[in-house]
Parts: structure tokens; sequence; C-alpha cells
């Protein structure tokens, strides 16, 4: 039976259901909502929801019934990646996430579980072997599963060899503790380094890449990760503060958080730009007026800044699914309704906030390195 089989109306095709009307703002139903859509995860036959629901603020809290609402209402809506997004409530996320899928007794098919190794934040403070595999053995028993779907490395350790990862990692696949592996934080040319080493060694290699995306951060997922997709199958998880929860659905919290991402981002840095004058409604001119042109755009399309944001970064699919968060059912189904917005991003209106943003990544031109060394004849080869 297929992964997704069980769930109510679903087309998997389309990965919309024509029967289920758009929901309203704060009432969503059961079946998949419009505009969801169920992509392969790198070059895998793992098949996944474009949104994800992350534990940041969705079902860490002390709030049991709350948890479990919104994992519900996700759920129900056709989500199936839950992803343990935060070190510091880690353990209380998975506990949570295992109490609410046992409870609800879901079929192990319908639904993938994405948990982390966060070594740096350790009393070691060192990744190896016996990190990894105890990690592991936490997660397994705070979930009450049998296997984790995808186990992803947080940040690399340069001093621990790339080798003694892919064997744990192969080790835990083959022994059926993981399906999967992936990375979080990586280079790119970490990233190619380990599936290089993973051939020789005739290890598993890292299937997908865990990365931040939004208008203000696009270098990575745009110049390397679509590269890496091609060449060695890599998969593109993303996340952002605004996905996550990060301010409210008021109008001014977006603005200030939009304009510190802006300034954060280094492009908008004219004219003396303070980010510690945000809170005293001094911003800075630049970073501010683009943030206000994007919102001039959201309200032209109906939709709210951070619903904006969101469908660019679901746009792209180069991400095969965006994490998001939320500690209310009304600001879930605020996100979730954001793929309503996908059919009228069109080109042109893309195109209009590639124009506000103007920060579109640009790789630089190849130098030869004949032109180089005959730069001082003036471009001319040497006679």
């Amino acid at each position: 039976m297929d992964a997704m089989e069980d769930m109510e109306g679903m087309d998997i095709l389309t990965g919309s259901n024509p029967t289920i009307q758009p929901p309203e703002y704060h009432m969503l139903g059961k079946g998949v909502i419009p505009g969801l859509r169920y992509r392969h995860l790198g070059k895998s036959g793992l098949k996944v929801s474009n949104i994800g629901l992350g534990s940041l603020k969705a079902f860490s809290s002390e709030d049991c019934e709350m948890n479990e609402d919104l994992v519900t209402l996700a759920f129900e809506n056709g989500i199936n990646f839950f992803d343990i997004s935060e070190p510091f409530t880690s353990k209380r996320a998975e506990v949570e996430l295992g109490r609410i899928i046992k409870k609800k007794g879901w079929s192990r098919r319908q639904f993938v579980v994405c948990t982390k190794v966060y070594w740096d934040k350790t009393e070691e403070k060192a990744l190896s072997r016996k990190e990894i595999i105890e990690s592991v053995k936490d997660s397994l028993k705070n979930l009450q599963l049998d296997y984790i779907d995808l186990l992803i490395v947080h940040k690399n350790d340069p001093n621990c060899p790339l080798e003694e990862v892919l064997r744990a990692m192969s080790y835990l696949i083959n022994t059926g503790q993981i399906l999967y592996w992936g990375t979080a934080k990586w280079s790119p040319v970490e990233i190619f380094e380990t599936f290089s080493m993973a051939r020789s060694h005739h290890c598993i290699a890292p299937l997908a890449e865990y990365a931040e995306y939004h208008p203000f951060h696009r270098e990575k997922v745009e110049l390397y990760m679509a590269e890496l997709f091609n060449k060695i199958g890599t998969g593109l998880i993303t996340w952002s503060p605004i996905s996550l929860g990060l301010c409210s659905g008021k109008q001014e919290d977006q603005v200030t958080l939009f304009t510190k991402l802006a300034l954060k981002s280094g492009k908008y840095a004219k004219g003396g730009m303070d980010m510690l004058n945000l809170h005293d409604g001094r911003g800075p001119h630049e970073a501010t007026l683009r943030v206000k042109q994007l919102e001039t755009i959201a309200e032209k399309l109906g939709a709210s800044l951070t619903q904006l944001v969101l469908a660019w970064s679901l746009r792209n699919n180069t991400s095969q699914c965006v994490i998001v968060s939320a500690s209310s059912m009304e600001q879930l189904s605020m996100l979730l309704n954001s793929l309503q917005l996908l059919s009228k991003l069109t080109n042109t209106i893309m195109d209009e906030m590639d124009k506000v943003l103007s920060n579109k990544p640009v790789r630089p031109a190849m130098v030869s390195t004949l032109q180089q060394r005959w730069a001082a004849t003036g471009g001319m080869p040497p006679q």
C-alpha cells in the first residue's frame, strides 16, 4: 500500500483535491490543502509534503492539548513530514510527537519523522560515532518508534573524520535504526566531499541538506543546491525565521522581523543603518522601504507579508520541503493558506519581487588563468 493512500481524499499525483473547497482563514478541514504537493526527497523514493511541521513552536510547549491539536491539524490536511527543529527543546518535542502519534494510531507509512544530532550542544561538544549512535538511541526511546526516517547531522565537526560519520550512518541504516541521513549547515564543498568519500568507501551518502532560505538569504540555495541535486542527487529542506513562526500575525511585528533580516543580509547597509534603532521607529531607510514595497505586493495579492514570503520559498522547486511552525491553530492555518498564493505568483510577480529585493545571487564570472597571466601585456599573449 502506498504511504499516502490512507489519507482521506488525496490525489497523490496532482497533490490537490478538487472536491475540497478553499479553507477559511481559521478553518481547515480533513483532506489535502489545495497547493500541497508531494515530492521525492533528493533522488530517493521517499515522498514528503512540500510543507513540513517543525517543533520550534508547534509541539514542544507545555500545553499538551495544543500540541496535539497542531499536529493533528497538519496531518489531517495532508502534511506528512514532522521535524525536530530546535536543540534546547528537542527531547520535549520528541516525547510529545511520539505521544501524539501513538495516541492517534496513525499508520507508520503515513508520516515521516526527522530529528537531528545536535553534537555542538552536548557537554563534550564533539561529533563522533559514539555521539551519533547514542543520540539515535535516545531519540528512538523518546519518539517510541522502531526507526527514524531521516537523521540530520547539525553542523560539521572539522575534528571528526568524515569516514567516521559515514560508517556510523551506514551502520545505523543497515541495522534499521534510521532510513536516511542528511546534513544541516554544511557547505556545498563539504557535502560534495562527503558524497565522494561515500562512493570510494562504499558507504551511504547523505540524502538532503537542511538550509535557511528566504528573500534575504538566497545564495546557497539558488547558486549551489540545484547543482548538487543535478550532479549527486542531494535533496533540500528549507526553513526561515518567518516560516518558523518567530513573528506574530501583527503587521508591525512582521515588518520589524523582515527589516532585521534585510539588514542581516548586508545587502542594504547604506546610509548608516543601525539595527538597534528598529524598535523606536527610526528604522533604516532603504531596508524599510523595500519591506514596505513587498508588503504592497502582498496586499495586492490579498495576503499577509508572511504568507507572500512563504509562498515565494515554496515556489522554488529546488527545495522539496519547507518547514513551518506555529504556536496556535490560527497561526498554523494562516501559514498553510499561503499555499493558495502559489497560483498567483506569476513570472511577472516574481520579477517584480526581484526588482524590489535587488539581491538575486549571481556567480562571479570565470576568469581565464591565461588572461590573468597576460594582463601585464594588455590581454595579449607575450610576443
